[in-house]
């Protein structure tokens, strides 16, 4: 059995990617911030799938938290890492807190960043191995009222595709999965509650799965997030992005 590490794992698209993965017999290793909800998700996994489970109390907002993922996680012997955990924030960059922002780029970048170093040498040492990171439709945009997350996106969907070229041969993938809006607590959380429709999180992990197994190296779930992400932006003028994007943010 492929014993695989998901961070973000209590809700959204991370718990349904543990769920899914749990149902292809995947072990796992459970990061979140939150114990209580780590413990529940957990006892329902093994009731469900009769999986192996362990977790790890980590909130990867905090500097040096993905070394203390690995340290705990090295010797299971993980074979999967998927960088799922991250959060938004909505509104003007001038007037919200610095230090929100700083959170927001340490968790959706600066962690990810290091446990996909981490691991990666690990997967590389072996000479197998599989990176899921997940990215946003944001990552192909500028974004006027949510400008740091959307640059923290761009930072994960490069780092992806750069670190999947230097890995060719390697036996280790790397992948990266561009949901479009998703029905999760994300945007409710991000300040943006007028975005809380999309598609069902359940469908997101499994193309995000089944790219990952392939050895994709990116993927965007949905049609229109597609057609956005391959046509539009690289038809439509800076500038005109800007203005759909700040006028769909005031809806």
């Amino acid at each position: 059995m492929q014993k695989t590490l998901i961070t973000g794992a209590t809700g959204g698209i991370g718990l349904e990617l543990a769920r899914l993965m749990a149902s292809k017999g995947h072990n796992l290793v459970l990061v979140a911030r939150g114990s209580g909800k780590l413990a529940q998700v957990k006892k329902n996994i093994i009731a469900e799938f009769g999986v192996s489970v362990a977790t790890i109390t980590q909130d990867l907002a905090a500097a040096g938290s993905a070394k203390a993922v690995y340290d705990k996680a090295k010797k299971q012997g993980v074979q999967i890492l998927v960088n799922n955990a991250g959060v938004g924030l909505q509104g003007d960059f001038f007037k919200d807190s610095l230090a929100a922002n700083q959170q927001m780029a340490y968790l959706n970048m600066v962690s990810l960043m290091e446990l996909t170093h981490l691991f990666g040498n690990d997967f590389i040492e072996k000479g197998q191995g599989r990176i899921l990171n997940v990215g946003s439709i944001a990552a192909f945009f500028p974004g006027p009222n949510q400008p740091v997350y959307y640059a923290t996106k761009a930072f994960v969907r490069s780092l992806s595709l750069a670190l999947a070229h230097n890995l060719r041969g390697s036996g280790v993938t790397v992948t990266v999965l561009h949901p479009g809006t998703t029905k999760t607590g994300f945007f409710v959380a991000a300040g943006a509650p007028s975005f809380r429709q999309g598609a069902s999180p359940k469908a997101v992990a499994k193309t995000g799965y089944n790219a990952m197994m392939a050895g994709k190296v990116e993927v965007t779930h949905g049609g229109l997030n597609k057609f956005l992400t391959n046509v539009l932006v690289r038809l439509i003028p800076y500038r005109w992005q800007v203005a759909m994007i700040d006028k769909a943010s005031d809806v």
